[in-house]
C-alpha cells in the first residue's frame, strides 16, 4: 500500500488512539469523526491505490523466467521422506552408507586415498577457503569389533551436487529461458572425507565407528547430512498426435495443461529429437521438432515451497520480489545504470535481509577478495576474466556471526555481474 506500510491497521490505530485520551467527550468526538468517517474513506482510497498499482503492473508484460530454484539442507534423522517441497538431491543419501573394508584396504596399500563419507561444517567462507589451500592432513582412529587403529585423513570439497545445479544451465538454454544464478550456499560447506593411511588392520574385521579430529572444526562438523532442493524428476507422455508444421519435416507436439500442476513450473530436462521451439500457451506446452511419433518428455517439476514451511536449516533460493521494476528490467532488458537501481536489484532477493547495502563504487582490483562466483562453470567467450578495476560493494551484516553472510554476499554479487561485465564483482563485509 502505497499510503501507509503494508502491516498498518487502521482500526488498531483508532482503538490506541482512543486509549489516549482522558476525557470521555473527546472519545466520543474522535471516534465519530476518525473511527466512522475517516476509516471509511482510508480502506476506499486503499482499494483504488490496489486496483491502479495491479492495472500499472498488467500493462508491462511477464517475461518467460526460470522456474525458482530452493536449496537447503537437513540430518537424515530430521528428514521426512514425505515431504512434498524439498527432496533429496540424491535418493542414495537416504539409504544407510557402509564402507567395504577389503576396497578400503586395497587402495590405502595403493597409496590412494578412499572415499569414507561426506560432512558439512558450518563455518564461514573464509576459514573453509583456507582449509581447502592448506590441504592439511587430520588424524584419528577407526574402530573394530575388538579395537581401534589409528589413521590419517584429508578433506576434499564436494562438487558433485553443484553439479547437479550446473546441469540446469543447458536446460535453461534448451527451454529458451534467460539464466539465473542459484543461491546454493550449504553446497560449497560439504566436504568428502577419505582415509590415507591405516596403522594395522586384519581384512575379516568390519568397520564400527570413524572418529576425525578435526581440530579447531570438530564442533562444526555435521554428519548424516542431506542436501536438498525444490526439484524432482517426471515424465509427461503427450496425449495428443504430433501435428505437422509449416516447416517441413517438423511436427508440433502438444501436452495439456491438465497434465501439469497448478502450483509448479517445469523444466524440460533433455530431448532425443531436435529442438526447433518450444513454448507455453495458457497453460499447455507445444513443442516443435522433427519427432513425428508421441512419447514420453522427462521435465524437472520446481516446487513452490510456501513461507510458513520451517526447516532445521533456513532454505536459500534465487527467489525475487515481484515488483514492477523488476519486470520493467527483465523484459526490456534494461541495465543498471545508477546506485539506486543497484540497492533495489540487492533487496529484490529476499535472502538478501541478512545484509545492509552501505556502499558501492569502483575501486583498483585488489586481488584478494572476501566472494566467490556461484558461476565458475560459464564459459564466456568474450570475458578474458582479467579485470583491471572491480566493482566494490560494502555491507552491514544484521547477525555478524551468521556463518553464511559471505555466502549470501558471493550469491548477491554473481547475481550482480551479469550486469556489469567490465567489472569484476566483489562483496565486503564492514
Amino acid at each position: 500500500m502505497g499510503l501507509f506500510d503494508d502491516a498498518f491497521d487502521i482500526d488498531e490505530y483508532v482503538r490506541k488512539r482512543l486509549m489516549e485520551m482522558d476525557q470521555l467527550k473527546n472519545r466520543e468526538l474522535f471516534k465519530e469523526i476518525v473511527a466512522d468517517m475517516m476509516n471509511g474513506l482510508y480502506k476506499h482510497v486503499k482499494e483504488e491505490y490496489q486496483f491502479l498499482e495491479n492495472r500499472v503492473f498488467r500493462e508491462v508484460p511477464v517475461a518467460m523466467r526460470m522456474p525458482d530454484v530452493v536449496t537447503g539442507i537437513a540430518s537424515l534423522q530430521e528428514y521426512d521422506v514425505t515431504d512434498k517441497y524439498m527432496h533429496a538431491m540424491r535418493p542414495e543419501d537416504l539409504e544407510e552408507q557402509t564402507v567395504s573394508v577389503e576396497e578400503m584396504l586395497s587402495s590405502v596399500r595403493e597409496e590412494k586415498p578412499f572415499f569414507l563419507y561426506t560432512c558439512f561444517i558450518q563455518e564461514d567462507y573464509l576459514p573453509l577457503r583456507n582449509l581447502v589451500k592448506e590441504d592439511r592432513v587430520f588424524h584419528g582412529i577407526i574402530e573394530n569389533e575388538y579395537g581401534e587403529t589409528a589413521a590419517d585423513f584429508i578433506l576434499r570439497p564436494n562438487e558433485s551436487y553443484q553439479k547437479q545445479l550446473e546441469a540446469l544451465y543447458p536446460m535453461a538454454r534448451l527451454n529458451c529461458v534467460p539464466w539465473r544464478s542459484i543461491n546454493s550456499p550449504y553446497l560449497y560447506k560439504l566436504f568428502d572425507v577419505y582415509v590415507t593411511r591405516i596403522e594395522q588392520w586384519d581384512d575379516e574385521q568390519q568397520v564400527k565407528k570413524i572418529a576425525v579430529e578435526f581440530e579447531e572444526f570438530a564442533e562444526k562438523v555435521r554428519y548424516n547430512i542431506v542436501p536438498l532442493w525444490n526439484v524432482v524428476p517426471v515424465s509427461i507422455m503427450a496425449n495428443a498426435y504430433p501435428q505437422p508444421a509449416l516447416e517441413r519435416g517438423y511436427y508440433e507436439h502438444c501436452l495439456y495443461r491438465s497434465q501439469f500442476r497448478e502450483d509448479a513450473a517445469y523444466l524440460l530436462r533433455k530431448s532425443d529429437w531436435t529442438l526447433r521451439g518450444i513454448r507455453w500457451l495458457e497453460g499447455d506446452l507445444y513443442i516443435l521438432c522433427d519427432g513425428e511419433t508421441p512419447g514420453d518428455w522427462d521435465f524437472y517439476e520446481f516446487h513452490q515451497v510456501p513461507e510458513n514451511v520451517r526447516y532445521p536449516y533456513p532454505l536459500m533460493s534465487n527467489v525475487q520480489y515481484d515488483t514492477f521494476s523488476l519486470n520493467m528490467r527483465e523484459y526490456y532488458g534494461q541495465r543498471i545504470k545508477t546506485r539506486t537501481e543497484l540497492i533495489r536489484l540487492v533487496e529484490s532477493f529476499p535472502c538478501g535481509k541478512a545484509l545492509e547495502l552501505v556502499d558501492a563504487k569502483v575501486v583498483p582490483n585488489p586481488g584478494k577478495q572476501e566472494t566467490y562466483s556461484m558461476e565458475n562453470f560459464i564459459e564466456y567467450e568474450f570475458r578474458s576474466g582479467n579485470w583491471d578495476r572491480a566493482l566494490e560493494v560494502s555491507f552491514r551484516p544484521r547477525d555478524n556471526e551468521f556463518y553464511l553472510n559471505r555466502d549470501i554476499m558471493s550469491f548477491l554479487m554473481t547475481e550482480l555481474q551479469h550486469f556489469f561485465p567490465e567489472y569484476e564483482c566483489m562483496g565486503k563485509l564492514v
